[in-house]
C-alpha cells in the first residue's frame, strides 16, 4: 500500500510540471534561451581588451587547429609551451605590453610563468576566447 501511494504522490506532484513544460515548449516565446558557458573571466577579458586598444601585442597560445577556428584580430599563435618562440615574438624589450590568452586561461598563465622566469614583466593573462569574444569593444 505504502509504495502505491508513494507512486501516486510522486505522479500527481510531478504532471503539473510536465505540463507547464510542454506549454512552454509548444510555445517558443515562452521558453527561455539556455546560457551558453562561457570559458574564461569576462572582467579579465574586459581588462585586456584596455590594453590590446592601447597597442598590447596579442599572442594566442592554443593549439593551431583552435586558432584557425576563430582568434582576435592580429593575434599571433605560438603554442603555451614553446616559450622560446614567445620570448622571441615579443623580443628584447622585456616590458613589451603583451595580452595573451587561450581557451580558459590555464596554458596562457603556464605560458606567462615561463616568459616572467625569463624576465618579462608586462604580461597580462586575458584568459579565455570565449570571454574576449564576449566582451569586445
Amino acid at each position: 500500500m505504502k509504495t502505491w501511494l508513494i507512486a501516486l504522490t510522486c505522479l500527481l506532484l510531478l504532471a503539473p510540471a510536465a505540463g507547464l513544460s510542454q506549454a512552454m515548449a509548444d510555445d517558443p516565446a515562452k521558453t527561455a534561451p539556455v546560457a551558453e558557458e562561457i570559458q574564461g573571466d569576462l572582467e579579465a577579458a574586459r581588462r585586456g581588451w584596455v590594453l590590446i586598444e592601447d597597442g598590447a601585442l596579442v599572442i594566442d597560445v592554443r593549439s593551431p587547429g583552435e586558432f584557425s577556428g576563430g582568434h582576435v584580430d592580429g593575434a599571433l599563435n605560438i603554442v603555451h609551451t614553446d616559450i622560446e618562440a614567445l620570448a622571441a615574438a615579443i623580443g628584447p624589450d622585456q616590458g613589451q605590453s603583451v595580452v595573451l590568452y587561450c581557451g580558459s586561461g590555464r596554458r596562457s598563465g603556464l605560458a606567462i610563468a615561463g616568459l616572467e622566469e625569463l624576465g618579462y614583466t608586462a604580461l597580462f593573462n586575458a584568459t579565455g576566447y570565449d570571454a574576449l569574444q564576449a566582451t569586445q569593444p
